[in-house]
C-alpha cells in the first residue's frame, strides 16, 4: 500500500464534490466511487427527493467529464456502472442509483452527439463485493450481540462495530469486521485495474477513455479510504454523504491515485488482487 500521512486528512469528509471529474487520458481509467442516494429505510429504496437530488448529481458529475474532453475526443468515452446488490426491505437503495447515472448519462452523452452504444451496461451490474457489512446476512449471532449491547440500528451500535469495540467477542463469532470489510471492497478495486488493463490493450489501435461508475454504501467507502487511501485509524469518523465519494484515476502506465482536495494520494493496485489488512503505525 501507499498512501500518505493521515494529518492531512483530520478533517476528511466526502461528497458528491470530492468526486472529482478529471477524465481519464486516452488509455486510462477513472473508476468513481460513490455512496448510494438517500433512501427510506422502510422500504430500502430512494426517497422521491432523494432520486431527483441523486440524477441532479450524477448529470453533473458525468457533465463535467465530458467537458472537459477535447470534442473530436468524447466519441472515445466508454462507461461501465456497478453496484452493491443489497436489500433492504425489497428495495435495492445502490442498485436504484446506478440505474439513476445510467439514465442521466444517456442524457448527457445524448447532449454531447455522443454514441449511447458507449455505455456498455444497460442496467447497472450487481457486483456482491461491494455489498454493506456481511453481519446482515453472514453471522446474526455477532449482529444479535451487538444489537443486545448497543439496540438494533443505534448510533452507539454503529460506533461499536466501526471501531471493532468488541473484535474479541467478534472473531469468536467468526464475524466480518470493518478492515474486513475494506479489504474486500480494496480487493474488488484491483480487479478493475486489471480489467482496465485488458480493456485498454484490446483497444490499443483505437484508444480509449474508460470510466468505471461503482455504486455502493458509506461503510465501504470510507473504511476503504481509512484502511487503504487517507493511512488514518479505523476508529476515526469519515462521513461520507449520500452520492459522495472519491475518483480514482488510473493512467495509461497503470499508475492509480485518488484526488482528495488538494492532495494526490499514490494508491498500489495489485496485479493478484491479494489485499492485506493496514498494520496500525506502518512505515508507508
Amino acid at each position: 500500500m501507499k498512501g500518505i500521512e493521515g494529518s492531512q486528512f483530520d478533517d476528511l469528509k466526502l461528497n458528491s464534490e470530492t468526486i472529482e471529474r478529471i477524465p481519464p487520458d486516452l488509455g486510462g481509467t477513472s473508476i468513481v466511487m460513490q455512496r448510494h442516494g438517500k433512501y427510506e429505510r422502510e422500504t430500502g429504496s430512494l426517497t422521491e427527493s432523494g432520486e431527483e437530488i441523486s440524477r441532479e448529481k450524477s448529470t453533473k458529475i458525468i457533465d463535467d467529464f465530458i467537458d472537459k474532453i477535447p470534442e473530436d475526443e468524447r466519441k472515445g468515452l466508454v462507461l461501465i456502472v456497478l453496484a452493491s446488490p443489497t436489500e433492504l426491505n425489497g428495495g435495492q437503495r445502490s442498485m436504484e442509483t446506478a440505474q439513476v447515472a445510467i439514465d442521466s448519462a444517456r442524457k448527457v452523452f445524448e447532449k454531447y452527439g455522443m454514441p449511447e452504444g458507449n455505455i456498455l451496461t444497460t442496467d447497472p451490474r450487481p457486483v456482491e463485493d461491494i455489498e454493506e457489512p456481511r453481519i446482515f446476512k453472514e453471522n446474526l449471532d455477532y449482529i444479535n450481540f451487538l444489537f443486545d449491547k448497543y439496540g438494533k440500528g443505534t448510533q452507539a451500535f454503529w460506533k461499536a462495530f466501526e471501531e471493532d469495540t468488541h473484535k474479541g467477542e467478534r472473531l469468536q463469532f467468526g464475524a466480518e469486521g470493518p478492515v474486513d470489510m475494506s479489504d474486500r471492497y480494496a480487493h474488488f478495486i484491483d480487479v478493475l485495474g486489471r480489467y482496465s488493463r485488458q480493456f485498454h490493450a484490446k483497444n490499443q489501435d483505437d484508444k480509449k477513455r474508460l470510466i468505471i461508475w461503482v455504486v455502493s454504501h458509506y461503510d465501504t467507502i470510507t473504511t476503504y479510504i481509512k484502511n487503504h487511501v487517507a493511512n488514518i485509524p479505523q476508529e476515526k469518523y469519515v462521513p461520507v454523504d449520500y452520492d459522495g465519494g472519491v475518483t480514482m484515476n488510473i493512467n495509461p502506465e497503470n499508475e492509480a491515485s485518488i484526488q482528495i482536495g488538494d492532495t494526490k494520494v499514490p494508491v498500489e493496485l495489485s496485479n493478484q488482487g491479494n489485499i492485506t489488512a493496514r498494520v496500525k503505525n506502518q512505515e508507508i
